[in-house]
């Protein structure tokens, strides 16, 4: 195992960095730049990733070393995927939420049966749900961060103006064809979470929320009415991370330069206290 990363500073309030061990590295040539990754719940061990817009629309079953272990065409187009979430019952959401400059009038999120990576697939896999959603009026926005929690779909803003990210659901039950595009519905803002969101990821038992900045990584779990309470802070100190998801009770972080970074249960949860 490789030295951890251990950076020793604080800076703009949040807590010094914890341990970040460099798990892996992706080194199959078609990942280039990775954008969403998620801990499978039916096979051990797998990790779910996908490219950024302008890749073809190919899902990617690795280890957490970066190994690929199986790659899937996926019958539904990579506009713009900025991430990927996973259910109780076998579905992976593939979130096709990119919205550079607020273009797109709508979006989308795919929902599809998890393959089994020992098992290789000759047909891309088809989505078996879409839901398309529209934004209240004036209120397009970019989102890099989805998450599914209680039969719904969640988008988490992606703001460059110092503003806090901000959550909104998608109906997804039944969901929304592209000719009725759901209105998406906000929830609550994450607080502290000024930074430009890159990805975001529920824990598998709906206790905690983790999301990825630029620069930092924000822990929070359910408050009243809906919202969510900050539970821990610190700045990861690597470069062009993208993605994050939840290893259990540790975090997992993928950078588009193709690096597997690791954030033990304990080393976050030193942050609790200085989280602002």
């Amino acid at each position: 195992m490789r030295r951890p990363i251990v950076w020793g500073m604080v800076w703009l309030g949040l807590a010094a960095g914890p341990a970040v061990e460099r798990a892996g590295r992706l080194d199959e040539p078609a990942i280039r730049e990775a954008s969403g990754i998620v801990r499978s719940r039916r096979h051990p061990g797998i990790f779910w990733v996908h490219n950024d817009s302008g890749n073809p629309a190919v899902l990617f079953a690795v280890k957490l070393d970066g190994t690929l272990v199986r790659s899937y065409r996926v019958a539904v187009p990579n506009v713009d995927w900025e991430d990927i979430a996973a259910d109780d019952s076998g579905h992976l959401y593939l979130g096709d939420i990119g919205n550079n400059d607020g273009r797109l009038p709508i979006r989308a999120i795919h929902r599809i049966d998890e393959p089994d990576p020992a098992m290789p697939s000759d047909a891309p896999l088809k989505a078996t749900a879409s839901s398309f959603y529209r934004f209240p009026e004036g209120k397009r926005f970019d989102a890099e961060g989805l998450f599914v929690r209680d039969g719904r779909c969640f988008v988490v803003t992606k703001r460059l103006d110092g503003v806090e990210a901000e959550v909104f659901a998608v109906r997804f039950d039944p969901p929304a064809p592209l000719l009725r595009p759901a209105l998406l519905e906000r929830v609550a803002a994450l607080p502290g979470c000024s930074g430009p969101a890159t990805g975001a990821d529920l824990s598998a038992d709906g206790r905690r929320l983790a999301v990825v900045t630029i620069g930092d990584v924000r822990v929070y779990e359910p408050g009243r009415s809906g919202g969510w309470s900050l539970i821990g802070a610190f700045r990861h100190h690597a470069p062009d991370v993208e993605a994050i998801c939840w290893d259990g009770a540790d975090l997992v972080l993928a950078s588009e330069d193709r690096s597997i970074y690791r954030v033990a249960e304990a080393a976050w949860k030193a942050s609790k206290g200085d989280a602002r």
